[in-house]
């Protein structure tokens, strides 16, 4: 089965990640993804290793869920703060609020952590390399939560489904929880067909959106769930 991997590797140019100001084009999201995993394998995450992510709309957590793929280690997006996990990636000033088991890595994104035995995202990721090892694994590679949780192959077959109803042209608005598997189905779907993915601040707008349940959005179109 495809793997994340290799959907980085055959992503179309006009694929985008956009969260205002920013917009990191194809090439840009798959070194970064690249040096993530890098930095995450590092830290020790492996496959299987658990590894909590803040479910927060910043490129970091999309950074974080596909860096961790690369290891076929799983993300719970909005980890318990007691997590019993390999690391958890979160905004610094929530890094004490988590408490991990032995071995646990705590990694901060913004401002610098205080606490030396905690990771920094930007300065650990932006120094690794923009390129990654051949994946060995197949599509049964955890993805989601733990080994019970969908697969990378059962994740990629629904962003098939996704991706068959966007085109290039589509500005796809992320307006529901990561937490939510349809969420990121919704991105990787969005990502396979070229389309850009929006992290909206207020007042941004895309043509379809990403929503939760039945929740209302400024955008004409709703990408199933």
């Amino acid at each position: 089965m495809e793997t994340v991997y290799e959907l980085l590797a055959d992503l179309p140019a006009s694929a985008t990640l956009r969260a205002p100001p920013a917009s990191l084009p194809a090439r840009e999201v798959r070194a970064t993804s690249y040096k993530v995993g890098n930095y995450l394998r590092s830290r020790g995450v492996h496959r299987g290793s658990a590894v909590g992510v803040a479910d927060d709309p910043d490129p970091k957590a999309v950074f974080a869920f596909l860096g961790s793929t690369l290891l076929a280690a799983p993300v719970t997006f909005d980890p318990p703060r007691s997590f019993d996990g390999r690391a958890v990636i979160a905004p610094t000033p929530t890094l004490d609020t988590y408490d991990l088991g032995p071995g646990g890595q705590r990694v901060g994104y913004g401002e610098r952590p205080e606490n030396p035995a905690d990771g920094h995202f930007e300065g650990g990721v932006w120094s690794e390399n923009p390129a990654f090892p051949p994946v060995s694994f197949d599509g049964d590679a955890p993805a989601l939560r733990d080994a019970d949780g969908p697969s990378q192959g059962a994740l990629l077959s629904r962003a098939a489904d996704a991706a068959a109803t966007l085109d290039e042209s589509d500005v796809v608005a992320v307006r529901a929880p990561f937490a939510r598997d349809a969420t990121v189905v919704g991105v990787l779907g969005a990502l396979r067909a070229g389309s850009t993915v929006l992290l909206p601040d207020d007042g941004e707008t895309g043509d379809v959106a990403l929503v939760a349940d039945d929740a209302s959005a400024p955008e004409d179109r709703v990408l199933p769930g």
